[in-house]
């Protein structure tokens, strides 16, 4: 067999005895490098050739594919040189120019616009790291981005300019119906109102619209704020409408002399901000199809680590955003790393069915589900990957997310916004919450399913506790969420409640070592009280297992003279479920009284978890404790037991001399 090297040996035996006439021979008789700008004149007896920086390159004779300057480039005669061993592969260097200054992103773009043209291609970044000055734009139907560990790294490029808001609230003059309240732009309800702004949007590169919204209710069918900007001509730029308290944001491009800003109600609101910031092109890397993109066939990108500057970059990581009608930006994504941007993706315009595998994002905010995006949102899946050091692991502003075997660490938030978020068998380990307006799940509309897998707040300052009010935040009746088969520790809150609002969180079977130290009521809503309606089942005994005496309440809560030293508050029960109780106490005099919740069968009665001993003072105290925290070994595993009708909060004043006043009771099952 002959090898490669000694066919090149011969090859230029070859050359040199029978193309002395050629220029190109005789620099490499003069043993100088071949370079592409030798092959248009190098004889195809010298095939194979090696190109310096290249490769090699073998002739063949020319038939119907025409050169293009990289794979296939013109030779002597009829003959054409081939690029070898490139079977649907691109390489960076084949693409770089002295004039690039060391931006090898230069370089990858010219491999993905040669992609783009001639493709598809893979392009091959191997193993090596990249310096990139430059933004990216690749057509994900045409572009596969390849390596072994190969980063692109950004942490040179240019920071974004930061410019002075085009609009804010306090520049919005109230017109009929409209106010303003300290700071806050307000509509009072029942009447249809539209407030206008002139504005000018002269500026190349993209305009975010940002919002927030503390109050949003009435009397309509379904109160609302529209919030647009449009053309002078009345062309839409963009928009969102908004039917519940919560952040919202927009985007739209720029080079607009005159626009105008248009917000529109109904609604009793309340509009803590406004703003109207030029932003420019703040994306590193931007995923987009054009109109000679075909329809379907999208590629992947692999192996690829991309590293931006690191804390307190304005930078975004990758951005999917197709403008043009019947194409998307979708692409799957297979040991992907994105670290180090303020927003790891951002995903907007015609951006659906993207897919990570193993994928890390690493950023302030993990990724952004831009709001007002056309013809998007549709199942954002990611398996067995990792979201975290974040502020926000996902800024959701309605599309639909599914996270699996997933691990969302040291966030602040997981999820704020819209939209729906199905997270199956994920490890969620957030940051000790700071403050009270930072719930780890905040929803104006739409869903949270959390199945299985492991929900925690991280033990480092346990001893100073969660600052957060709840864990989620459901803004409105059209926000949900559950929590099944989860196992959950340190998720304390100042409430005592999971969640607040007008929405509704539903558990089932929590689980967990013990302590949990977990809010002992999922949400102080009246209708989930057990204890019912008034009047509450009220009863008394002169023992702890004495014969029942019936007093119904007509108020919420009691006040025990010293002849009723055991009271019992019955309500519906929930067999197999761990139970909350919160009220508030207070005596005419210190002293001690114990609770616990037990279960109810006619005249029978089992505890069901631990004795609660308590320190009365004549001040009103609240308190607030779950048999979720009941020891293993105690009765009944803290859980409901099958077969009994009721479930009892008793109340033991025999070890109290005075008067013992109860109120605010709730029991529910957690």
């Amino acid at each position: 067999m002959t090898t490669r090297r000694e066919m090149v040996g011969l090859a230029l035996l070859a050359g040199a005895a029978g193309a002395a006439g050629s220029p190109a021979s005789a620099r490499a008789q003069e043993g100088q490098r071949v370079s592409l700008a030798d092959l248009p004149d190098l004889p195809a007896e010298r095939s194979p050739v090696w190109v310096e920086g290249q490769g090699w390159f073998s002739a063949e004779p020319a038939d119907d594919r025409a050169p293009d300057g990289v794979l296939r480039i013109s030779g002597p005669g009829l003959q054409h040189w081939r690029r070898d061993g490139a079977p649907g592969v691109l390489r960076p260097e084949w693409f770089a120019d002295p004039k690039d200054d060391g931006d090898e992103a230069l370089a990858i773009q010219r491999a993905c616009d040669f992609a783009a043209l001639n493709g598809p291609f893979a392009i091959d970044l191997g193993a090596r790291r990249h310096a990139c000055r430059s933004r990216l734009v690749l057509d994900p139907t045409r572009v596969a981005l390849r390596g072994v560990g190969a980063v692109l790294d950004f942490s040179a490029m240019p920071a974004p300019q930061v410019r002075p808001p085009v609009v804010t609230l306090d520049t919005i003059w109230p017109d009929k119906n409209w106010s303003t309240e300290g700071k806050a732009l307000v509509h009072a309800d029942g009447q249809r109102d539209r407030l206008t702004r002139p504005l000018a949007l002269p500026e190349a590169g993209r305009y975010r619209v940002s919002l927030a919204i503390s109050r949003l209710t009435g009397t309509g069918q379904t109160p609302f704020l529209q919030v647009a900007l449009t053309t002078e001509d009345n062309r839409r730029l963009g928009g969102i409408t908004a039917i519940a308290p919560g952040r919202y944001s927009f985007e739209v491009e720029g080079g607009e002399a005159a626009a105008l800003l248009t917000l529109e109600s109904d609604a009793r609101l309340r509009l803590e901000s406004l703003e109207v910031e030029w932003q420019g092109w703040r994306e590193c890397v931007l995923i987009q199809s054009t109109e000679q993109s075909p329809q379907y066939g999208h590629k992947w990108i692999e192996g690829v680590e991309f590293a931006g500057p690191g804390n307190g970059t304005l930078l975004h990581g990758l951005r999917f955003e197709t403008r043009v009608a019947t194409r998307s930006s979708r692409l799957d994504m297979h040991g992907v790393v994105v670290r180090g941007f303020h927003t790891g993706m951002v995903f907007s315009h015609r951006s659906y069915l993207v897919r990570g595998y193993s994928l890390r994002c690493i950023s302030e905010i993990g990724m952004h589900f831009l709001g007002g995006a056309e013809d998007a949102g549709e199942l954002f899946s990611f398996y067995g990957s990792i979201i975290g050091g974040a502020r926000i692991a996902l800024l959701n502003q309605g599309a639909e997310v599914f996270l699996d075997g997933t691990s969302v660490n040291f966030v602040d938030q997981i999820m704020t916004g819209s939209g729906m978020l199905t997270l199956q068998g994920c490890h969620l380990e957030i940051n000790r919450p700071k403050r009270p307006d930072r719930p780890p799940f905040e929803l104006s509309r739409g869903s949270v399913t959390i199945s299985g897998g492991t929900f925690l707040v991280t033990g480092a300052g346990f001893e100073e506790g969660n600052e957060c009010d709840v864990i989620f935040r459901l803004h409105s009746r059209a926000a949900t969420a559950m929590m099944r088969d989860v196992t959950v520790y340190n998720l304390r809150t100042r409430s005592g409640a999971l969640a607040d609002g007008p929405g509704r969180l539903d558990t089932d079977r929590l689980r967990g070592g013990r302590p949990r130290h977990v809010a002992p009521i999922v949400q102080f809503d009246a209708s989930r009280n057990l204890l019912g309606p008034l009047p509450h089942d009220s009863r008394t005994s002169n023992s702890r297992t004495g014969a029942f005496q019936r007093h119904p309440l007509g108020r919420d809560g009691f006040k025990a003279g010293p002849d009723y030293r055991f009271v019992w508050l019955c309500g519906r029960a929930r067999p197999g479920a761990e139970l909350g109780a919160a009220f508030e106490i207070r005596a005419d005099q210190p002293g001690r009284v114990v609770a616990r919740i037990e279960a109810v069968h006619g005249e029978s009665r089992a505890a069901i978890g631990s004795d609660w001993p308590l320190e009365v003072t004549t001040d009103w105290t609240t308190f607030r404790a779950s048999t979720a925290d009941t020891h293993p070994a105690a009765a009944m595993d803290g859980r409901m037991p099958e077969g009994w009708e009721q479930v009892a909060l008793m109340f033991d004043l025999s070890g109290h001399k005075g008067t013992v006043e109860v109120r605010s009771v709730f029991l529910c099952p957690i």
